[in-house]
């Protein structure tokens, strides 16, 4: 959840700080894994030449720079399950990177070949369609687009990135938004990855990485937790980094549905609350919102409002008086009283209920996870990654030397957006693109 949260596009220019030979492929093919039939259609977007990517660090970040993996950007179609189980086509982008001639010569005078490692990138809450990952490389191009584009260009990682579900070819159905069922549309686009690299004979090496940030930090614990307890014999999950994302969605309610308190960000709890209402029949709008007419005539989670969009049908904007609905108003001008009230005292109401069963820390990773967040945050408490930590450590997770809390506090806001938690987006990405490359070259085993 965040500010516009387009994460990916937030953080050009990190994964410059990798050095080429330490972080592309080489790796032995450890075993493809084993993949179902998902994949409908693939696309070529973007086929950008090493020299392009070479001639970009060169100006923008290093000078000295002597080689850069050039990249396919596959726009995937497949298939996967809506907020209500039913069959539905979904998309994402895939991006592969490309090396040089003189890269694989030299890998093979040391008896290698070229393989790519996989990441599944989750990425942050969006509102409008032209965020989502497929459509913004298609109307974009270029790889300064996004920043998994450069993890790909520079760093040497096959990145899959799901549009999911009310985005990009699925635009129009309900996006299942803090939903442990948002996971299947990440679960599918990883196959179908990996489908489309077998049959086009890109050597991948098994190893499967998972990141997110935001509501992407959502999806990617429910996607990894999922991963372990149903399908561990078909992928070779190597390390998680969840990074600020609302793990306890329970005590995250406490916190946010209080009357007393103006909301930071409205439109993000609007959406909980329409999702909540679309995923489970027994929850109606009707009975937690103050303007439920708006939620049901108003598409206003469709792809085609952004947040001061969302705040003004609401009411809870007003452009005259500067106001955009960012820290101006009271959470019970959005929510009922009685809903608030009913919430914070009875822990059997319906919703808090169901928010805990789609809290995502209760599990025990037998996975490396890296639980990586801004302190200062303000949209999402920094609390949600210590609970997180303190379950996965507390109770009988096989290594506890594999969890891992990483909190920052030295963020920069020199270019200062209105959120540290969007701010935070650059380092927190580092932090995990940089363990994710020692988990690959054996430096952390």
């Amino acid at each position: 959840m965040g500010k516009k949260i387009s994460i990916f596009l937030t953080f050009l220019a990190v994964i410059f700080t990798f050095m080429l030979n330490g972080c592309g492929g080489g790796y032995g093919n450890e075993g493809a894994n084993s993949v179902g039939s998902v994949l409908k259609k693939a696309t070529l977007v973007d086929d950008i030449d090493n020299s392009v990517m070479l001639s970009i660090i060169k100006t923008k970040v290093d000078p000295s720079a002597t080689d850069a993996f050039g990249y396919k950007a596959i726009k995937i179609v497949y298939r996967t399950k809506d907020i209500n189980g039913k069959d539905i086509d979904a998309s994402g982008l895939l991006v592969i990177p490309i090396a040089t001639d003189a890269y694989k010569s030299y890998l093979a005078s040391k008896g290698k070949s070229f393989s790519v490692s996989l990441v599944c990138d989750n990425h942050g809450t969006i509102f409008l369609n032209s965020e989502a990952p497929s459509v913004v490389e298609k109307t974009n191009g270029m790889p300064d687009s996004t920043l998994t584009t450069v993890m790909t260009g520079y760093a040497g990682f096959a990145v899959a990135m799901p549009d999911y579900v009310g985005y990009g070819d699925s635009k129009g159905a309900v996006h299942p938004y803090i939903l442990k069922s948002s996971a299947q549309a990440s679960l599918d686009m990883i196959r179908a990855s990996i489908k489309y690299m077998t049959d086009n004979k890109i050597l991948f090496n098994g190893q499967l990485f998972i990141s997110g940030y935001s509501e992407g930090g959502y999806v990617s614990m429910a996607l990894a937790e999922e991963i372990e307890q149903k399908y561990s014999n078909e992928f070779q999950l190597k390390g998680v980094a969840p990074m600020a994302g609302p793990y306890d969605i329970e005590s995250l309610g406490v916190y946010d549905l209080n009357a007393s308190m103006k909301m930071v960000y409205p439109a993000l709890l609007a959406e909980v609350a329409y999702s909540y209402s679309k995923a489970y029949s027994d929850i109606n709008i009707s009975d937690l919102v103050v303007k439920p007419e708006v939620f049901e005539n108003v598409p206003l989670f469709g792809g085609d409002y952004d947040a001061v969009p969302i705040h003004l049908a609401l009411g809870l904007a007003d452009l005259n008086a500067s106001d955009y609905g960012i820290g101006t108003h009271y959470t019970n001008e959005l929510f009922k009283d009685s809903f608030i009230n009913d919430y914070q005292a009875n822990v059997n109401n319906p919703v808090r209920v169901l928010f805990a069963e789609n809290s995502v820390y209760k599990w025990k990773p037998k996975t490396k996870v890296m639980l990586i967040q801004c302190t200062q945050d303000e949209i999402i408490p920094f609390a949600m990654s210590q609970i997180a930590y303190n379950y996965f450590t507390n109770n009988g997770t096989e290594n506890t030397s594999n969890i891992t809390l990483y909190p920052i506090t030295d963020i920069n806001q020199s270019n200062k957006t209105t959120f540290v938690h969007v701010d935070c987006a650059t380092k927190a990405y580092y932090t995990a693109i940089s363990w994710f490359d020692k988990i690959r070259k054996g430096e952390i085993k």
